[in-house]
């Protein structure tokens, strides 16, 4: 019925006389007419969702006025922030598809969307425009706070209680999308950016990046996605109840962000320097280690019950008594290697290995052919011969990645020497 429903009001000659039936309970909410807002975009190969700080109650229609300068370049109007399609899952907690599309075609769009939703402006590739106005002639106001611009003192005397439904905080390089009844009682939203801020720097300091990203990050909330407990991408998804952990400053210093950075991390990873399927779920977690350590200074035993010291010793251990078959050479038992290079090296090395790999032309598409690249790589990066320890792990090491490093002195004193 929840498919059904969207596709028959969607067709429906009278979609506003359908309404009260698919949806029973709608809030009345008060609205804001003729808001203006200002759109600024420098687009690089993707597109980018920019907020308005506005939403739509469902079913509610409205027109927006659109600038010159992007008619009919193809931008887009979001009605929605929730983009998972759901439509394979077994049970649905909400319709499939809850959100909906406009092309800014012409100076004057309609839009409205059966499910409602925050309203976005999607800046194409490539675009570039500065401080053009668009005009939502009815709307309902968000609580939107953005670092930079909303103050403190207004965010707690009335932004944070604007009627909408959902609510958005903007950072320098992360914005965070959650039900607003999370965000009605944050009085400290300057804490938050100073958190959001110093991790995602540390998250481009890791991957050897310049400290502002091209594209700000997207976290979004929603009461079912399309797979796992979160999953990455843009925006990267997770589930309503793991929303509060992102603003409560505390309790990530006390407890950690391991998932949330971990779908950071899956963002950063880079097919040059990636193993699939061994690695898909192991490099990813470089970055909620070093965030972890480096910003919220925990003590890496510490950091996930995965990674104790007696966890690790019996992975190590295990995977060589077993052959050292890359076949088990997956996520934690992956991660060990490289938290064994870490521990040897530092994470410096690893900042001069990624940045080596943002030049680098010609990487094999074979994992064989890029584990032997990443072997001398790293090699070179630390001034010391490493195909001891990548054979130790069972890593394919040719006899021409040997020659090639043969000059700088062997580690064979490494964490897993103790196993041969």
């Amino acid at each position: 019925m929840l498919h059904i429903g969207s596709e028959v009001y969607k067709v429906s000659p009278n979609p506003d006389a359908l309404l009260p039936y698919i949806i029973k309970d709608r809030p009345n909410l008060p609205t804001v007419s003729n808001a203006r807002v200002r759109i600024s975009a420098n687009t690089a190969g993707c597109e980018e969702w920019i907020s308005t700080g506005l939403y739509l109650s469902p079913g509610m229609k409205t027109y927006i006025s659109v600038p010159p300068e992007i008619v009919g370049k193809n931008w887009q109007v979001q009605l929605g922030c929730q983009t998972d399609n759901i439509g394979g899952a077994n049970i649905l907690k909400r319709a499939p598809v809850v959100h909906e599309r406009f092309p800014l075609d012409t100076g004057k769009v309609q839009v409205w969307n059966l499910w409602g939703g925050l309203i976005y402006l999607i800046a194409p590739p490539q675009s570039k425009v500065d401080e053009v106005e668009i005009v939502v002639q009815v709307s309902v106001q968000a609580p939107y706070f953005k670092s930079g611009e909303t103050s403190v003192a207004n965010w707690v005397s009335g932004i944070r209680s604007a009627p909408a439904p959902w609510a958005e905080l903007e950072f320098e390089n992360i914005i965070i999308t959650l039900e607003s009844t999370f965000i009605r009682n944050l009085d400290c939203p300057d804490e938050v950016t100073t958190l959001w801020d110093t991790i995602m720097r540390s998250i481009t300091d890791l991957a050897a990046r310049p400290a502002k990203l091209p594209r700000k990050e997207r976290f979004v909330a929603d009461v079912q996605i399309s797979h796992g407990f979160m999953h990455a991408g843009y925006p990267i998804m997770m589930h309503t109840n793991s929303a509060p952990a992102l603003i409560n400053v505390k309790e990530a210093y006390k407890s950690g962000l391991w998932g949330a950075i971990h779908e950071l991390g899956h963002n950063q990873q880079r097919g040059v320097w990636e193993f699939p399927p061994h690695t898909t779920e192991c490099t990813c977690n470089l970055w909620s280690l070093y965030v972890h350590e480096e910003v919220l200074r925990f003590n890496r035993a510490n950091a996930h019950p995965a990674i104790t010291l007696e966890k690790r010793q019996a992975r190590a251990k295990m995977y060589h008594s077993g052959g050292k078959d890359l076949k088990s050479w997956r996520m934690w038992t992956a991660l060990e290697t490289y938290m064994q290079l870490q521990e040897k090296f530092g994470w410096d090395a690893f900042k001069k290995v990624f940045a080596a790999y943002h030049t680098m032309s010609g990487v094999p598409n074979d994992n064989a052919g890029k584990m032997n690249l990443y072997a001398e790589t790293f090699s070179k990066v630390v001034n010391m011969n490493l195909s001891p320890f990548f054979k130790a792990w069972g890593w394919p090491i040719q006899p021409s990645t040997e020659e090639k490093i043969s000059h700088l002195p062997e580690w064979n004193d490494h964490p897993m020497s103790q196993y041969a």
